[in-house]
């Protein structure tokens, strides 16, 4: 493996660590969501032999995701640049409200808020008052009326939707670095680039929402 296929397969892992985290948080209305502690490890093979990179979801690793990317436009799709600089840009500052807004009060207080409720269910269910069904059906409303999260079945349904297609993107541009075909990587990077902008439009919907 060359130095430069390396890199992208490293920068490869570190996107698909970072994305789909961030796009459920943008898919979960944001102030509730829990990272789970998924590891991967990245290989790399530089002048000093054999290096093993942990990399976890909640570490994100956005400057070098952002380096890679960068690094990946310029050599196959050039004209790109620039939209790939003001998506990162774009991205740096809703993640930095979206860290803010964590902070805020009124949010602490809804997530204390759910805390409890999900103790209180769960012992409901415990004592055989309500069942596992009825308590996720009390959770999704809460969730609904308190986060905008998805309550209906139709708009699980589009959500789902959204996740699987940004999947096979990811499962698509995976398969283009591991082959290092040039025109795959080039047919697959305005698909990636597509799927970031539009995660950052729904992040920014989803934290106005938040706001007001």
């Amino acid at each position: 493996m060359n130095k430069w296929k390396n890199s992208m397969v490293i920068a490869t892992i570190a996107l698909g660590l970072t994305l789909p985290s961030f796009a459920q948080a943008a898919e979960a209305g944001l102030p509730d969501v829990e990272m789970t502690p998924i590891s991967r490890t990245a290989h790399s093979h530089g002048e000093h032999g054999q290096v093993h990179k942990k990399i976890h979801p909640g570490m994100h690793g956005s400057a070098h995701q952002k380096m890679y990317m960068l690094l990946l436009a310029e050599k196959y799709t050039p004209d790109s640049v620039n939209q790939w600089q003001e998506v990162f840009r774009e991205r740096e500052r809703l993640m930095s409200e979206y860290a803010a807004l964590r902070e805020d009060p009124k949010w602490k207080a809804k997530r204390e808020e759910r805390r409890q409720l999900v103790s209180k269910l769960k012992e409901q269910v415990k004592k055989g008052e309500i069942t596992n069904e009825q308590m996720e059906q009390q959770l999704a409303q809460w969730k609904e009326k308190n986060m905008g999260i998805p309550g209906t079945k139709e708009e699980r349904d589009a959500r789902k939707a959204r996740m699987e297609k940004m999947r096979m993107t990811h499962e698509a541009f995976h398969a283009a670095i591991e082959s290092g075909d040039a025109a795959k990587i080039k047919e697959v990077l305005p698909q990636m680039l597509e799927q970031m902008k539009a995660k950052n439009a729904l992040l920014a919907q989803k934290l106005e929402q938040r706001k007001k």
